[in-house]
């Protein structure tokens, strides 16, 4: 039996996609230099939400090619932020885990990058600031099962 074919989508739905999409382009604007790649810290908050995974499997749902993830995990490795292990159920294949190391690293970007968004949230009227906050239980729906679909391709592998 064949899925019904999804609702289409309106004009407000539209206007709320761009909404996000021009709140996301304002992230990578002002992101300050960093250590870190916007690629990488992607890849690091994969491992930190489903764990350790295959490079091919890590390179298809960040869709890259398996050479640009191979050098990817390369510079996280350099780094101390991740690093690779036998695959406990097939001794043959690798897994790459986050460290410590890359887990601190990935909540302090985290930190700084709620905090940037907070700050930008004050400067809003009252009145906007409980309309957000009435939408945040909507808005944590609406990413609660982003892991189980693969990441669209990003174009440029490495310097995304």
């Amino acid at each position: 039996m064949a899925e019904p074919a999804p609702a289409p989508i309106t004009e407000e739905q539209l206007a709320l996609g761009r909404a996000f999409e021009q709140i996301v382009t304002w992230l990578r604007r002002t992101r300050k230099a960093s250590d870190v790649s916007a690629t990488a810290l992607s890849l690091m908050d994969r491992l930190d939400s489903t764990g350790p995974q295959r490079i091919t499997d890590l390179a298809a749902r960040e869709g890259i090619t398996q050479p640009a993830m191979t050098a990817l995990v390369n510079r996280l490795e350099g780094h101390g932020w991740a690093e690779r292990a036998a695959d406990p159920a097939d001794g043959r294949a690798i897994r790459v885990l986050l460290t410590e190391s890359g887990h601190e690293r990935l909540l302090k970007h985290r930190a700084d990058r709620t905090r940037r968004i907070a700050e930008r949230l004050a400067v809003l009227d009252p009145e906007d600031q409980r309309a957000l906050l009435a939408a945040l239980p909507a808005l944590t729906h609406l990413t609660a099962d982003i892991e189980a679909a693969p990441s669209a391709p990003t174009g440029d592998p490495v310097h995304a």
